[in-house]
């Protein structure tokens, strides 16, 4: 019999987790890989380097790599990008340049070291699993990144962001089809993946990594409504699903502008029906879109996961997630969970 296998991986920007899933194997066995996330990978490369710099490639995560070109043009060097690897910094090219990098198509000089850019390194993935025996071949690649959207001008890169996520509420968008297989144009980053999938085959499924944590944190649990929430290093989300397993709910902030009671006394105010929109935005975070609020009572837990996750540890019916015992996997597992849901498989 035929199984379904999927080439799953978060992106997320301390790590990437890959998830080898295989419909003939207990999810368990599925091989595994959590690896440095490409934007770090790419800063230490950087950082290493003595010399004039070239980025060439696809769009990707910023943060790490952000830092280390800033810290590059610091020390004297020259950095030089095209116009798709420079939107790894800013959609707005003009920033880009006003950072002090040269946005062109192909390097000023022959001094110039060339680095390419992307957040998908198919190659590394396909030679590592086939020296352990593992096809790359799959019926569906699926990919998670966190990508704000290419704001129209004008408009702040967090409102943009939020707005984009308060559709899905608005629209009572089922869990597990909070992904795209073409995104739209403004989703830079998520095209780019869609780029690199292309010459892959099979199905596609890409989504925000925030979605995907959502959906790995509650997959196998049967009650709801029921909230998840994804403490994130640099975004933490808090999402509400309803009985028909439809986005009810969301909440968007920045990690290090909580902490533990905050945030807790945020979710208990968040499930009442009691935070609004302006409230989170004019604290710093991105937004809060609600509809039909359970009440704080009206959760039985709280499914947690993320790599700041332990600034709730010990508060009151917060569970770790941890699907297949692995809270590494939590988004790897939302996107096979997204995977098996679009071509009708039945998930595990």
């Amino acid at each position: 019999m035929h199984s379904f296998r999927v080439f799953a991986i978060d992106v997320g920007m301390g790590t990437q987790d890959v998830l080898v899933y295989d419909s003939a194997k207990n999810l368990e066995n599925c091989t595994k890989l959590v690896l440095p996330s490409p934007t770090r990978i790419l800063a230490s490369r950087i950082r290493r380097l003595r010399g004039n710099l070239f980025l060439r490639g696809e769009t990707m995560g910023g943060g790490p790599l952000t830092a280390a070109v800033a810290e590059h043009l610091r020390r004297g060097y020259r950095v030089a990008m095209t116009p798709k690897a420079a939107m790894s910094l800013r959609d707005d090219l003009s920033q880009v340049r006003e950072m002090g990098v040269e946005v062109v198509e192909e390097p000023p000089d022959e001094s110039f070291e060339v680095i390419e850019t992307g957040d998908l390194d198919t190659e590394l993935f396909r030679s590592v699993l086939e020296r352990v025996e593992e096809r790359f071949e799959f019926d569906c690649f699926a990919v998670a990144v966190q990508d704000h959207g290419r704001a129209p001008p004008g408009k702040p890169d967090r409102v943009f962001r939020f707005e984009n996520l308060q559709r899905l509420v608005e629209e009572r968008r089922h869990l597990l089809e909070l992904c795209f297989s073409s995104p739209p144009e403004h989703f830079t980053r998520m095209k780019a993946v869609e780029r690199v999938l292309q010459g892959l085959g099979g199905r596609r499924v890409i989504t925000d990594s925030k979605l995907a944590a959502v959906a790995g944190a509650l997959h196998g649990v049967e009650e709801r409504p029921a909230v998840a929430v994804d403490v994130g290093n640099g975004h933490t989300l808090v999402a509400l699903v309803d009985e028909q397993n439809r986005l009810a709910g969301v909440l968007e902030h920045h990690t290090h502008m909580l902490r533990g009671d905050t945030l807790m006394e945020l979710i208990r105010r968040f499930l009442e029906g009691e935070v609004s929109n302006s409230e989170v935005y004019e604290a710093g975070g991105h937004g809060c879109a609600l509809r039909d609020p359970p009440g704080e009572r009206g959760v039985e837990r709280i499914w947690v996961t993320g790599p700041l996750r332990g600034m709730l540890a010990g508060q009151e019916r917060v569970v770790f997630a941890a699907p297949g015992g692995d809270v590494m996997l939590t988004g790897a597992v939302g996107l096979v969970d997204m995977a098996l849901h679009a071509a009708g498989e039945a998930p595990e």
